[in-house]
């Protein structure tokens, strides 16, 4: 505990500056994604306070930043945009509530590691979609038109270009006038400062003009000067919200566990992603009940945080009570900034979203990953987006199945004579009197074992043969593998014949004892593998000339 307080002294002003550019750089942030979501931006604020300062003390990452991000805003505004306008805010704080609920069971349950199953093509389909969503989502406000009342985002564009000629010249000067200042300083060192800089100049500007026709925060709520209150959301919601705040848990988790394993070169410690899981729900839990909108780990607020020169989870607690501050302190000031500058600072931050390198890169490599990312795409820009995460998540699993089932390896092993092996191609028919080594690589599930079964000899073609599958790289085997190899070994029987498995290690030992897998191979017919590669196949291999020549020992 000492050593600990020790620590913090001595990083205690790095990370307090550290903290105040965080507060500087994310605070209208928050405010941008809380108009995203379609709600006030104190809500936003609220989350970057709060939820922030909760998860930073639980979690195991010390410069890990939580706070809400463009995603998480965009799935919740798509389930408040259908709630009741009385119900809006019940829904987006039960919203943070569930989503804390499920990234709480993830951590607990350990299963932040299925994150990886989500494809690369398939996260770059959504993450572009939902840039260009964004960017769509706030032309309204760029121009102050808006008199469609569809979800649909293709109608809503069309309505809009349709109606420039209703724009108001006004807040369209400080909308393009957003996007040039924050998007020109985005290229410079003070880019963690551009949408900062552009509201402070922008809003001074519309008071010393006189223009009182652009709308500002007040449009959409009062900023009070305080801090948030408790606040019991209707639960009587919650069941119509669980698939939406899964959804969001899921896409919290993966964008989260991918920052987690980008910044580990900066972290003092190897953080703990269950833990960073757990916290992040303990933080939206708490946040919801704080009017906070839901949050995970921030690529840009961790960015901020590591260039500012912060050392430890205090700059990211410090971040959140200086945003605190700001709203004791300036709540009314945040009233008047222009909600254009908003929508600029959302513009500029979606169009980084939309990376075309790596669409190209995608699309380059052609095959399932194409076809997977423009699905994504489509399903994202045309439902709901909880189940476009759905629609990516399954993708994703169909497409490991898919490449795990063609990524199979089956050659055979010809002893050289010398105890090495060279690998040569499966014979169509199984030799007599002889044994037949066959090396099997990849996942053994049940996909992949019925591709096996299929490139096997036709165990028809033996006569006296011994039949001997090395497994020893593969970690599962299953029912459907006893099963199916179960058969193939009765069907060699017989043709008086043998069917034997070798490099059985652990894990599929183990299996074989619980599902019966003994009792259908036989136990003579199971060799374990070792330490030393290949000795079980030797040892099978000596048992197999031993079983061939079985009559000229029982004649002797």
């Amino acid at each position: 505990m000492l050593n600990t307080l020790k620590k913090y002294r001595a990083t205690l002003f790095d990370d307090m500056l550290a903290g105040l550019t965080g507060a500087v750089a994310g605070a209208p942030q928050a405010m941008g994604f809380a108009i995203l979501a379609g709600v006030s931006p104190l809500y936003g604020l609220y989350a970057a306070f709060i939820t922030s300062v909760v998860s930073s003390l639980l979690s195991s990452s010390q410069l890990l930043v939580f706070a809400p991000t463009n995603a998480l805003a965009l799935v919740a505004g798509s389930a408040i945009m259908v709630a009741p306008p009385d119900k809006q805010l019940d829904v987006l704080f039960l919203l943070s509530i569930l989503t804390g609920i499920f990234l709480l069971l993830i951590g607990l349950f350990r299963l932040g590691n299925m994150t990886r199953f989500v494809s690369n093509a398939v996260m770059t389909g959504f993450i572009t979609g939902a840039g260009l969503l964004i960017m769509l989502g706030q032309l309204h406000h760029l121009n102050n038109y808006d008199n469609t009342e569809s979800s649909i985002p293709l109608v809503r564009v069309w309505d809009w270009f349709s109606h420039l000629h209703l724009s108001d010249y006004h807040t369209t000067m400080i909308g393009v006038a957003s996007i040039v200042i924050i998007w020109g300083l985005h290229h410079t060192r003070f880019k963690s400062y551009a949408t900062l800089f552009a509201m402070i100049v922008l809003t001074i500007f519309i008071s010393v003009a006189g223009w009182d026709d652009v709308p500002d925060v007040r449009e959409l709520s009062e900023i009070p000067r305080s801090l948030p209150l408790p606040f019991l959301p209707d639960v009587l919601l919650a069941p119509s919200l669980v698939s939406a705040a899964f959804a969001m848990s899921i896409l919290a988790a993966i964008q989260s566990a991918a920052l987690m394993e980008a910044t580990q070169e900066d972290e003092p410690e190897t953080p703990n992603p269950s833990r960073d899981f757990m916290a992040m729900g303990v933080g939206n839990i708490v946040g919801g009940f704080f009017q906070g909108m839901p949050s995970c780990a921030s690529l840009s607020r961790t960015a901020v945080n590591i260039s500012a020169g912060g050392k430890t989870r205090l700059s990211n607690i410090s971040a959140g009570l200086f945003i605190g501050l700001i709203l004791v302190a300036a709540g009314d000031l945040i009233e008047r900034i222009p909600l254009a500058v908003l929508a600029g600072h959302l513009v500029v931050a979606a169009a980084s979203l939309i990376k075309p390198g790596d669409i190209w890169m995608v699309w380059r490599v052609g095959g399932s990953a194409k076809y997977a990312m423009l699905v994504t795409f489509a399903a994202t820009m045309l439902l709901p987006l909880e189940n476009s995460i759905y629609i990516g998540v399954g993708l994703s699993l169909l497409l490991y199945v898919y490449t795990s089932a063609g990524n199979l390896t089956v050659v055979q092993l010809q002893p050289n004579g010398d105890g090495h092996y060279r690998r040569t191609p499966l014979p169509e028919a199984l030799p007599h009197d002889d044994a037949l080594v066959i090396s099997v690589n990849g996942n053994l599930y049940f996909a992949a074992v019925r591709r096996l079964r299929e490139v096997l000899p036709d165990p028809a073609t033996a006569n006296n043969t011994v039949v001997i599958l090395r497994i020893r790289d593969n970690q599962y085997f299953g029912t459907t593998g006893i099963r199916a190899l179960g058969r193939y070994a009765e069907q060699l029987r017989d043709h008086n014949s043998r069917f034997v498995l070798s490099g059985v290690n652990p894990h599929i030992r183990g299996q074989l004892n619980r599902a019966g897998g003994v009792a259908v191979f036989g136990e003579e017919n199971i060799f374990e593998a070792g330490d030393v590669v290949f000795a079980s196949t030797e040892r099978a291999m000596v048992s197999a000339r031993q079983w061939l020549q079985r009559d000229v020992i029982a004649v002797e």
